[in-house]
């Protein structure tokens, strides 16, 4: 009687273990991923405090297999001693869409149900945010930091594992912790920071200048700046820097009186006492910024490219630029929309003016603007646009006379006086026509295709060399029988 039950006892505990060696040993699913402090980067956590971690998942189920691959379940195995209540689980969440999931307690696990299991073949960053409290091991104020290493798998519909666990890797396109390990460190803030002060700009700018002691802790990891109520201003602390004193430039700071603090952070969490406050009196921003250093102006296929270096002065907030014929006023450069060209600071550092100048020589300027109006100096630069010999190319056999001949203009040539000159060369360097005038009220001299005995040159690339007394200019021209 009992070895007639037996076989069916067994059949379905066979297919069990089965079943996970499958999905185990031959999983298409591929995942990559790491756990991080919340705001902070350095994957740090005071020892016995409550942190907000994440959990980045980036799971790739472009060849996941139907059913047994369909991901119901993601469970996290937390360290010991991590401490983590179902109620500490606050989101789940996929390509930033937050999706429906609670948590369920299961020990030293924390598993997340989702209520739609993940059956698509989609490539997705998943992130699981929860609360949890750290363990506080016997830690002297001056030893290492200990470290603590969770694991996380995929469970499908029948709550079997997906793969093995998950192995650690760059996942959320940050550098941060990039790994399932975590390092308590000893719960002891830094000192308070000393000799912190507050001074307004001299030079007529509305910035605040300020100093203070450099932390000796070396575990310091940067510092907080509190102005008012404004958010804070986070300050890193340089690798390998030998300063004895820090400083850091608020700048565009509204007119008025303001009080500044500091702190000192091993972590966000482990933060030294806020320093005094100290006041400054911030005055009206009236001092000009410093121009560009430098601006180029290329004339390129019919369009003219401005680009420039940009201003050292850091409350710029945008260029002006100006345009006109060298000798006269220079007037605001036209956009393509008829407004005056102004360029913002976020935008690139470059403008293209598409208007056909012809021949003449111009001046673009350039100057950068304030937060508040002021202007800085300009900085131009001179654009000569020269004649070119037209049609090119052109055709000899043609009876219109308007393109059976090339026209070299005099104006090629800045300044254009003396005597006019055009050689003509084969791309072999061999002279094939000379045309000469000293007539100076001569502007144009035209070339008809023809060689020095009369013939008409093949179709093809000629070099022209055009001289007007001591300057010259070079370039091509196409002949097109």
């Amino acid at each position: 009687m009992n070895n007639k039950k037996q076989p069916h006892f067994l059949v379905p505990l066979i297919a069990f273990f089965l079943a996970c060696f499958a999905v185990n040993g031959h999983t298409a699913v591929t995942s990559v991923g790491e756990i991080n402090v919340k705001d902070d980067d350095q994957g740090l956590i005071p020892a016995g405090s409550t942190v907000t971690l994440i959990v980045s998942l980036r799971i790739d189920r472009s060849l996941a297999k139907p059913i047994d691959e369909d991901i119901k379940t993601i469970e996290i195995i937390l360290p010991a001693g991590f401490v983590v209540d179902p109620s500490d689980f606050r989101s789940f969440s996929r390509n930033g869409q937050e999706t429906d999931a609670v948590a369920e307690p299961a020990g030293n696990r924390l598993r997340i149900l989702l209520d739609e299991a993940i059956t698509d073949l989609d490539n997705t960053l998943n992130e699981i945010v929860f609360d949890g409290k750290a363990p506080n091991p016997a830690l002297a104020e001056d030893s290492t930091a200990e470290e603590i290493t969770f694991r996380a798998r995929l469970r499908n519909l029948a709550d079997v594992p997906i793969g093995g666990f998950i192995e650690p890797g760059n996942t959320d396109g940050k550098r941060n912790n990039d790994d399932f390990t975590l390092q308590i460190i000893p719960n002891v803030p830094p000192d308070p920071v000393e000799g912190f002060s507050a001074t307004r700009d001299a030079d007529g700018e509305n910035d605040v200048i300020l100093i203070w002691q450099k932390s000796v802790d070396p575990d310091v990891a940067g510092y907080f700046i509190y102005r008012d109520d404004a958010p804070r201003i986070e300050i890193r602390v340089e690798a390998d820097s030998s300063r004895n004193t820090e400083a850091f430039l608020d700048v565009n700071v509204e007119p008025g009186t303001h009080n500044y603090a500091i702190e000192a952070y091993k972590t966000p969490l482990l933060r030294s006492k806020r320093s005094d406050s100290v006041t400054v009196e911030v005055l009206l921003d009236t001092a000009p910024p410093q121009p560009p250093e430098s601006l180029t102006v290329v004339e390129s296929d019919d369009v003219i490219n401005l680009s420039w270096t940009v201003s050292p002065t850091p409350d710029v907030v945008k260029y002006k630029l100006f345009f006109g014929r060298l000798g006269q006023r220079l007037t605001p450069l036209v956009n393509r929309h008829g407004g005056n060209a102004e360029i913002s600071v976020e935008d690139a550092n470059m403008f293209l003016d598409e208007r056909r100048l012809g021949v003449g020589v111009f001046t673009y300027a350039i100057e950068a603007v304030d937060e508040v109006g002021n202007r800085s100096a300009q900085i131009s630069q001179i654009l000569r646009i020269l004649g070119k010999p037209f049609p090119n190319p052109f055709t000899p056999l043609s009876d219109n006379p308007d393109f059976n001949r090339v026209v070299f203009p005099a104006r090629a040539i800045e300044g254009f006086e003396g005597e006019f000159s055009v050689l003509i060369f084969n791309l072999h360097g061999v002279l094939i026509r000379e045309l000469r005038t000293t007539d100076p009220s001569t502007r144009d001299l035209d070339w008809d295709g023809k060689d020095e005995l009369g013939n008409i040159v093949e179709s093809g690339v000629y070099v022209y060399q055009i001289q007007v007394g001591e300057s010259y200019d070079t370039g091509t021209v196409i002949v097109a029988k």
